[in-house]
């Protein structure tokens, strides 16, 4: 009868032993791309996160999200703002984005031979240009890589000019 009891007992703590089991990788397994992503990007002078920065984006839908950052502009600090529309399955995408960028010290792009410069604009320390741009996104599992090349627009020049950004980040 003891060795009996002891049996049960043993058998009743295996089954509660597994209920106390939790999955944590059940929302990798379902193909779910990571909602929120920090990202260290590099760029050229027009990009939106500076030459060297980091990102935050947040997936607010399935094919939506929003980045924050900032990086060096050498000088000044390089200020972004991104909406991302992102097209493809499984976590390998392409990407839409509209951005707003901003230098605090440095006025990218102004031409001093320009007709477009006014007296304020020549004297003006920082500038904000918008830019829009495609590219490709890998948001799968733990982790994120993307690439971009965007067209500037500036606030000073009519003058085209091009950015090129990408980068490497960890989701959660």
């Amino acid at each position: 009868m003891r060795l009996l009891s002891v049996l049960l007992a043993a058998a009743l703590l295996s089954f509660a032993a597994r209920a106390d089991e939790v999955d944590l990788s059940s929302r990798r397994r379902s193909g779910e791309p990571p909602r929120y992503v920090l990202r260290a990007e590099g760029g050229n002078e027009f990009a939106p996160f500076g030459y060297v920065g980091g990102v935050f984006s947040w997936l607010v839908e399935s094919r939506s999200e929003i980045e924050i950052g900032a990086g060096g502009g050498f000088p000044g600090l390089q200020l972004g703002l991104a909406a991302r529309r992102l097209f493809g399955d499984e976590g390998q995408y392409f990407l839409a984005e509209l951005s707003l960028a901003g230098n605090t010290k440095v006025n990218r792009g102004l031409e001093q031979n320009s007709t477009l410069v006014n007296p304020q604009g020549a004297a003006a320390s920082s500038s904000l240009w918008t830019l829009l741009g495609f590219g490709l996104e890998i948001r799968q599992d733990f982790y994120s890589l993307d690439l971009a090349g965007d067209i500037v627009f500036l606030t000073t020049s009519l003058t085209p000019h091009w950015a090129v950004h990408g980068g490497v980040g960890l989701g959660f």
